[in-house]
């Protein structure tokens, strides 16, 4: 009987589920999942049903499983015969597994089905059914199964502002309702017969469960309305900010999307620093540098937080300057707003110098960001000297050849970006070969008024890639998209980008100082030109109807020297196929030298499975696979049901009894409530099959004997059990069948009737057996 546990437990698993979907984007991510999980129940039935042992070894069992599976399902192309496991597959999954978790560290929700994150969901589900299992099945405490399904849910809480929906809840709900459930039955079948109840006794109870419900949902669903505090992002309003996966003094920061658009989007235009300057016309504010892109998603790469690049006297150069120019530096002094939670990463202006700031700071190299490991306070005032460098048009557009001297190639793009993006690049950058020709085509391709500004762009479909649907079908977004998209198109274009988030300049107030709120938060793109190092280029829209912040940068008007494009120009998105004059080779590695993979590409290439890219493994067999054991098996799960209803009760007092009652059900033998056990042994004891053959004399005497310990059990204070009854309970349960048709012996193995009819009529009248 407690082998139904595990199904129920996997149940209640498998409807949980729905509550990650939304932090995940992908058709199949949870396919390695349902089958670890498939597998650990199928270990713990198995374990149950043959076995009476100690069932704290079903966890240790299971554990071996799934580990033996994980290589199949993600390195099975390294592993002898595609399932032993080997030193390279084990590095394979180890690879992926880091992989997944920096892929879940620097990626802004949903995040994409690489293997290493359907690796991390499979154990991570794997894991909980495990838990669940002994809970349910071992310890007999299903409701502490709950605390499991509620951890489950924070996760989403956490880590997306949006919440739970509704129909997840629903959905877990039932599946921790129905755990409950068969464990009453489990019990109830355990103790015995049930005392049926009248109609009217069943319905006070319905309706009091109603009105229960009624009365925990309503509340949990109006108080939010009415306290605007209980909103549904309150956890991961509380996540932000903090430190994820750091080791060996490498951290990484949650979502700097994330929170742009939090404050893009609060309802009101809080202040989040002042700062004086020097400046006549200050420019950004810049914190993070977004150089890695996925597919779907701009992160940002670990930083390092060691001795080496502690903010100390003057920070390093700029990527691409020669040596410090000898420009007229500037004094900018920021303050922070007290009532804004304390920024990890300090807002500076292009290009900092130097940095007056309390406290333990840390300066990234290649990108200037500077950053902090301990918890940043409330309310700091620090000062920043930048050297204004002034870049002009004729300055980028002399900027020819190879990034000889940035660190890594910042034009790579996945394979997995649509040819509809590369297309449309070639029509907008076609008519020249200048990367800082191709770079204003590409912002004015934005800018020029066919795009519209909107912090809430239409949902993009299911199916649809949310990039091509963004340049292609709805061409509506805010600067997070426009952004993301020039960079993307602007390495398809040959030119190294990455996207920054910061603020924009703010507004001049009367007393001199300019004031940043929330809504100048921002994300923007940055080239890199060789000589001219990186430099910001604008594609949101600005102004009414725009970003009213966002400004264009002087140097990106062209400076007359933009060319003409050929008429008639292609609409964008258009089929029609490019001309020969338009159409721009793809580069060879003859024509365009590129640095040497990185280790961290060597690291990802290693997790990637095989047949390259960063997707994930090839499941589109286990759907059809799990449909066709469902169907070969399906028929034999009431016979495994109540195989294991059987074993249960050969070891437990009063348990004999109720087993020959079922066996008799099962076969159509009959039993009656009001006959005592003497009387119902002499009357089995009588039958014969159709060929007039008594039940075997072992049987027989089995009865006598099993019926006087029956009537024992009855009346003495406490049940009690000797290895004599489970050999006669055994004995009977073999020699009754022999009685029986072959047929109904089938109907009583494949159907057993004792499931569900309980014994309640009169008995049957077994003439046409008897002697």
């Amino acid at each position: 009987m407690k082998a139904l546990m595990p199904l129920a437990a996997l149940v209640s698993l498998l409807c949980a589920l729905p509550l990650i979907a939304p932090l995940v984007r992908g058709d199949d991510w949870w396919l390695p999942a349902v089958l670890l999980m498939g597998a650990a129940t199928a270990v713990s039935v198995l374990y149950r049903m043959l076995t009476g042992w100690l069932g704290l070894l079903v966890p240790v069992l299971q554990l071996a499983v799934v580990a033996l599976l994980v290589v199949p399902l993600f390195a099975g192309h390294l592993a002898p015969l595609g399932v032993l496991p080997s030193g390279a597959a084990v590095e394979h999954v180890l690879t992926a597994f880091s992989q997944g978790l920096e892929v879940i560290d620097t990626n802004e929700p949903p995040v994409t089905a690489t293997a290493g994150v359907m690796l991390i969901i499979a154990l991570a589900f794997a894991l909980f059914l495990v838990a669940a299992d002994f809970l349910a099945a071992t310890a007999r405490c299903p409701g502490m199964v709950g605390g499991l399904l509620l951890a489950l849910a924070v996760v989403p809480l956490v880590v997306e502002g949006s919440g739970i929906g509704t129909g997840a809840v629903v959905v877990c709900v039932f599946g921790f309702v129905q755990l409950l459930a068969v464990d009453m039955w489990v019990r109830g079948r355990e103790w015995g017969v049930a005392v049926p109840a009248p109609p009217l006794s069943a319905l006070r109870h319905g309706a009091a469960a109603a009105l229960a419900a009624t009365v925990a949902v309503v509340p949990a669903l109006a108080l939010p309305a009415a306290l605007p505090g209980l909103r549904t992002d309150a956890f991961h309003t509380l996540a932000q900010g903090t430190y994820v996966g750091r080791q060996n003094d490498v951290i990484t920061t949650t979502h700097p999307l994330v929170s742009m658009r939090r404050d893009l989007l609060s309802s009101s235009d809080r202040t989040v620093l002042t700062y004086r300057t020097d400046a006549e016309e200050p420019g950004y504010l810049r914190r993070y540098v977004l150089d890695e892109f996925d597919g779907v998603n701009w992160t940002m790469s670990p930083v390092d937080a060691s001795g080496d690049t502690r903010v100390q006297d003057e920070l390093p150069l700029p990527t691409g300057w020669p040596s410090a120019p000898e420009e007229d530096t500037v004094m900018t002094r920021v303050s922070l707003d007290s009532d804004v939670e304390g920024m990890d990463f300090l807002p500076l202006p292009y290009w900092a110098r130097t940095v007056d700031v309390s406290g333990d700071w840390y300066v990234h190299p290649d990108s200037l960001m500077v950053f902090t490991t301990e918890q940043p306070p409330t309310g700091l005032s620090f000062t920043v000297e930048t050297t204004e460098r002034e870049v002009t048009a004729e300055d980028l557009a002399g900027a020819a050849g190879s990034p000889l001297s940035l660190p890594g190639d910042f034009r790579s793009v996945p394979s997995s970006v649509g040819r509809e993006v590369r297309d449309l690049t070639d029509e907008v950058t076609g008519h020249t070969d200048s990367p800082y020709l191709k770079a204003v085509a590409l912002q004015e391709f934005f800018t020029s008024g066919d795009f519209a500004y909107s912090l809430r762009p239409p949902e993009v479909p299911a199916d649809a890639d949310p990039l091509v649907h963004f340049l292609t079908v709805d061409r509506t977004g805010y600067c997070q998209q426009f952004a993301g998209a020039m960079a993307v198109m602007a390495r398809q274009a040959g030119i190294p980008a990455r996207v920054a988030v910061g603020y924009t300049a703010g507004e001049r107030t009367g007393d001199g100082r300019w004031t940043v709120t929330s809504g100048d938060a921002h994300a923007w793109p940055e080239l890199y030109f060789e000589g001219a190092g990186w430099v910001r280029f604008e594609p949101t829209p600005g102004g009414v109807g725009g970003q009213g912040s966002a400004t264009e940068p002087e140097y990106t008007d062209g400076g007359g020297l933009t060319a003409e494009r050929p008429d008639p120009e292609p609409t964008p998105g258009s089929t029609e196929a490019p001309t020969p004059e338009q159409e721009e080779p793809e580069p060879t590695p003859e024509d365009s030298p590129s640095p040497s993979p990185s280790a961290e590409e060597e690291q990802e290439a290693a997790a990637a499975p095989a047949g390259g890219g960063r997707d994930a493994p090839d499941l589109s067999w286990l759907p059809a696979a799990a449909a066709v054991a469902a169907l070969l098996l399906l028929p034999f799960l009431p016979a495994a049901v109540r195989a294991s209803v059987r074993r249960s009760r050969l070891g437990r007092p009063g348990a004999a009894w109720r087993e020959l009652r079922d066996t008799c059900v099962d076969l159509g033998l009959g039993w009656d409530l009001a006959e005592s056990p003497r009387g119902t042994a002499a009357r089995l004891a009588a039958l014969r099959d159709a060929d007039r053959v008594p039940l075997p004399e072992e049987a027989r005497a089995a009865l006598h004997r099993l019926a006087l310990a029956e009537e024992r059990d009855r009346y003495a204070p406490a049940a009690s059990w000797s290895e004599e009854v489970g050999a006669d309970l055994r004995a009977i349960v073999r020699g009754l069948p022999a009685v029986v048709p072959r047929g109904v012996r089938l109907r009583a193995a494949l159907l057993p009737r004792s499931l569900w009819d309980r014994p309640r009529r009169p008995v049957a009248d077994p003439t046409p057996q008897n002697a």
